[in-house]
């Protein structure tokens, strides 16, 4: 009977209390489970029977818990809790096995716990793998996405047998501080013929001003003539990541040419136009009937061997398109849509970029590239035509035009007040702004051939002189804002009898031009010679 009761002690005892604890840390463990208990430091998940919680559990919630042994003052030797730690790491597999007195990190969980004789500790959890022995301090940068792409290709295009210009928009950080570069090669389409690398000279023509993107046309040279037999090929750029970058770099078939596609007189023979004009993007809310007094007068500025084309960021809207829809059916018009070049951010509607493809796109269909606005009104003196004056700057590659800024909403009064209406801007808006010591931008021409790249206002990219005395021989009259108003823009009137003086208007000196005004009613009866009254009852 007594060795009985001794025995279902024992059992008790071995049931309730494993023999891995001393009576002295059993007695500890109870007090600190007491004093957690009550202090909330468990939660209540599932039941207290010791029979069913072994000392591998008890040690794995310290540990998961995150509480300090020592906060309670209780001496329990920590290679007993690491001896339980380790034992438990083959069923639980929440804990790591390492050595004794090493730290402790949780499988996959970002800061394990770590238990050094009394010590906790938050240390980095590496990815990709536990238990590396690599420095504990060493930081991993995760990156995701990508802010901007490398290269963003609009157009390539040969330049002659042996030279090619990629234009396209680039991560404008990257260019500014990592400067990459690029490669060039030529591949035959007769694959027994040997890739030819080339020369890859990179410009960046936007003056800074992009934004997220920036501006970056390539000139590929190569040391001789590449496709020229007719053989078809490709021009394959390499566009590189900047310096110290480990990176490959991205190959890009720029161009793609077929068999006999080449044709070596298109880069010698006389040029189809005269003159071109290359628009800059077009976008808002633009007002058809300034669209259209604009068209009439230059394709009457320019005469019958001219072109023009525009380019449709968003601003060609139905009313607007209708306006043109008369000069592209008479082939005096090309309208391109690059409303898709809104998703990379660059400077006012990449602007810049749109130039520059223009440049090479049409680089040998004129002698001369023009780049004005569509709120801009070139002019040339009585006596002059644009011919003579072209002829007298044919020695320069480029020259600069003067501008004349005129009041968007300062009319001359008349006493009826209806004929506002039926008059053309250019008819009733004629005080120009004649205030001093301001730089004006100016606008210009180019010949095309020999300019590798181009500006909004200039180009820095040719071959040749530039001329920029150009004042009493050609000026632009320049109607700022009229072109993105589509209501009567009279809003300030001047008598008559007062229009041979200055008049002031917030700050700023005006005088009466009506140079323009004076050759209003050719350029309608010119309108209607060349496309009729189609356009007669265009809206404002």
């Amino acid at each position: 009977m007594g060795s009985g009761k001794e025995k279902e002690k024992d059992g008790v005892a071995s049931g309730f209390f494993p023999n891995c604890m001393e009576t002295k840390v059993l007695m500890a463990t109870i007090l600190v489970m007491g004093v957690m208990l009550i202090t909330g430091q468990f939660l209540p998940f599932g039941g207290f029977g010791f029979g069913s919680r072994s000392c591998e559990k008890l040690a794995e919630t310290f540990l998961r818990e995150g509480s300090s042994v020592r906060a309670y003052s209780v001496e329990i030797r920590t290679n007993e809790l690491k001896q339980t730690e380790i034992s438990s790491n083959g069923t639980s597999g929440g804990l790591l096995n390492v050595e004794a007195e090493k730290d402790v990190s949780s499988n996959g969980t970002s800061g394990g716990l770590g238990v050094e004789e009394g010590i906790s500790s938050n240390e980095t959890v590496k990815s990709g793998g536990l238990g590396e022995e690599e420095d504990k301090n060493k930081r991993v940068f995760l990156p995701y996405g990508n802010a901007a792409y490398l290269f963003v290709q609009m157009g390539a295009y040969r330049g002659g047998e042996n030279t090619f210009a990629v234009v396209g928009l680039a991560s404008k950080p990257l260019h500014v501080y990592a400067k990459p570069g690029f490669e060039c090669e030529w591949i035959p389409r007769d694959s027994t013929l040997e890739p030819l690398k080339g020369k890859a000279y990179k410009m960046l023509p936007d003056w800074g001003y992009g934004r997220v993107y920036t501006v970056v046309v390539v000139n590929c040279t190569f040391s001789q003539g590449v496709g020229n037999d007719g053989g078809g090929g490709q021009l394959v750029l390499y566009a590189h990541h900047g310096d110290g970058d480990a990176l490959e770099p991205e190959r890009i078939v720029a161009l793609t040419e077929k068999e006999n596609a080449y044709n070596a007189t298109i880069y010698t023979a006389a040029a189809p136009f005269d003159y071109l004009y290359c628009g800059s993007s077009l976008y808002g809310d633009l007002s058809p009937q300034r669209m259209r007094e604009w068209m009439a007068y230059h394709a009457k500025f320019f005469g019958p061997r001219s072109h023009f084309v525009f380019h449709d960021a968003g601003g060609v809207h139905s009313e607007v398109r209708k306006v043109l829809e008369p000069w592209m059916q008479a082939g005096r018009v090309t309208l391109q849509d690059i409303t898709e070049q809104e998703q990379f951010d660059g400077y006012y509607h990449n602007q810049f970029l749109i130039v520059n493809d223009c440049l090479h796109r049409y680089r040998f269909m004129a002698k001369w590239t023009f780049y004005f606005d569509v709120d801009e009104y070139l002019y040339v003196p009585k006596g002059r035509t644009i011919q003579s004056v072209l002829k007298e700057f044919s020695n320069y590659t480029q020259f600069t035009i003067e501008q004349y800024p005129i009041s968007n909403k300062l009319c001359l009064q008349l006493n009826d007040s209806k004929q506002y209406t039926r008059d053309w801007g250019l008819e009733k808006l004629v005080f120009r702004d004649v205030k001093k010591g301001i730089r004006r931008d100016r606008k210009y021409a180019i010949q095309a051939r020999n300019a590798y790249a181009t500006g909004v206002h200039m180009s820095e990219n040719i071959i040749g002189k530039s001329q920029h005395q150009t004042v009493g021989k050609i000026r632009y009259y320049h109607y700022h804002g009229t072109i993105s108003s589509r209501v009567e823009p009279c809003r300030e009137f001047v008598k008559p009898s007062m229009r041979k003086n200055i008049t002031w208007l917030e700050g700023t000196p005006y005088i009466y031009d009506a140079t323009l005004k004076g050759i209003a009613a050719s350029i309608k009866k010119f309108e209607l010679q060349q496309i009729g009254t189609e356009l007669a009852h265009t809206p404002q």
